[in-house]
C-alpha cells in the first residue's frame, strides 16, 4: 500500500475532480496545516518545559537555564511528544506505529545499516565543507552557535543520547511519518517531498543548517516513500547525527584532534572519503531492492 495510505484518514474526503480551484487552494491549506500540528507539538514543548522549569527553579537567568539544563528539557519534551502522540493514536483506536508508518517486524538490517553509513558519510563531507568555505562571518557563527549543544561537559551524555537517538525517532515519527503521510493525502508526491522537507529545514533556524537539513529532508523523505517504512529514513537520521560522537571525542583530545583537523587539506581528505562511503553505501542499498 502506497505510504501514507495506510494511515489516519483526513478530515475531508471529497474528490479533487468534484473541486473548483479556490476549493482545491482551501483543501490544500488544510491539509497543510493538519501535517504541522504534531510538528508544532515537537517544537514547542521543550520550550515550554523549559520555562515552567524557569518559573519553578528561578534565580538562573534564560542563557544559564539553557547552558545548564537544556539537553534535559529538549530529552522531556520528546519523551513527551511521543507519549501524547501514542496516548492520541491509542484514543482514535489505531496506534502511534500506524498512524506514523513506522514497522518493526522483520527489519531488513543490512539495508538499515547501509542507510546508517550513508548518513554518517554524508555529516562528515557536510562538516568538512562548511569547515573549508569561507563562509560569510555571521553565518558561521550563527552555525556554531546552534551547535554549541554539545560543547558543554553539562549533560554531556544526555547531549549525545538525545542528538543521536531521541531526536532522530522522533523527527522522523513527526516530519516522514505523521506530516508526510498527511501530506500524500493530498498532495503529489514530489509536492510532499518538497513541502515536508522545507518544513523541516526552516526548524533549523541556522542558515547553514536549513540549507543541508532541507537536502536531507529531500532523502529522509525519499527513503521512507521507497521502504514504505519509516524505520529505514530513522537509520539514515541516526547515522548522520551520529557523526558527533567521534568529531566529540577528537574535540576533547587535542592530539587527535590536531591528527585529523589539523590542516584544511587533511580535512578535505577526510571529507572526501566520507562522500565517496556515502555515495557507495547508498548505491548498494538502492540495487538491493531492484
Amino acid at each position: 500500500m502506497p505510504f501514507g495510505q495506510k494511515r489516519e484518514k483526513m478530515p475531508f474526503e471529497q474528490k479533487p475532480d468534484q473541486m473548483s480551484f479556490e476549493q482545491k487552494l482551501w483543501k490544500g491549506m488544510q491539509t497543510l496545516i493538519w501535517a504541522v500540528r504534531p510538528a508544532l507539538l515537537y517544537l514547542f514543548l521543550p520550550p515550554l518545559l523549559m520555562s515552567a522549569g524557569m518559573a519553578l527553579f528561578g534565580g538562573r537567568s534564560a542563557g544559564r537555564v539553557i547552558a545548564d539544563s537544556g539537553n534535559f528539557y529538549y530529552a522531556l519534551g520528546i519523551l513527551l511528544t511521543l507519549g501524547l502522540l501514542y496516548k492520541r493514536s491509542r484514543k482514535n483506536g489505531g496506534s502511534l506505529f500506524e498512524e506514523s508508518g513506522l514497522e518493526l517486524k522483520r527489519p531488513d538490517g543490512r539495508r538499515i545499516a547501509l542507510l546508517a553509513a550513508t548518513g554518517l558519510g554524508l555529516a562528515v563531507f557536510f562538516s568538512a565543507v562548511i569547515t573549508i568555505i569561507p563562509f560569510p562571518g555571521g553565518l558561521k557563527e550563527s552555525y556554531r552557535s546552534s551547535s554549541d549543544l554539545l560543547s558543554s561537559k553539562t549533560d554531556l551524555a544526555l547531549a549525545m543520547i538525545s542528538t543521536v537517538f531521541l531526536a532522530p525517532v522522533a523527527e522522523e515519527i513527526v516530519f516522514r511519518g505523521y506530516m508526510l503521510g498527511r501530506l500524500l493525502r493530498w498532495f503529489t508526491e514530489r509536492q510532499a517531498i518538497l513541502l515536508s522537507a522545507v518544513l523541516f529545514a526552516v526548524c533549523h533556524v541556522s542558515p547553514i543548517w536549513v540549507l543541508y537539513a532541507c537536502l536531507m529532508g529531500i532523502m529522509l523523505a525519499w527513503v521512507s516513500i521507497r521502504e514504505d517504512n519509516t524505520l529505514y529514513s530513522i537509520a539514515l537520521h541516526i547515522g548522520f547525527n551520529a557523526s558527533v560522537l567521534p568529531v566529540s571525542f577528537m574535540n576533547g583530545h587535542p592530539a587527535w584532534e590536531r591528527l585529523f583537523f589539523g590542516s584544511r587539506f587533511r580535512i578535505a581528505l577526510i571529507g572526501g572519503a566520507a562522500l565517496a562511503m556515502a555515495v557507495r553505501a547508498f548505491e548498494i542499498w538502492r540495487k538491493s531492492d531492484d
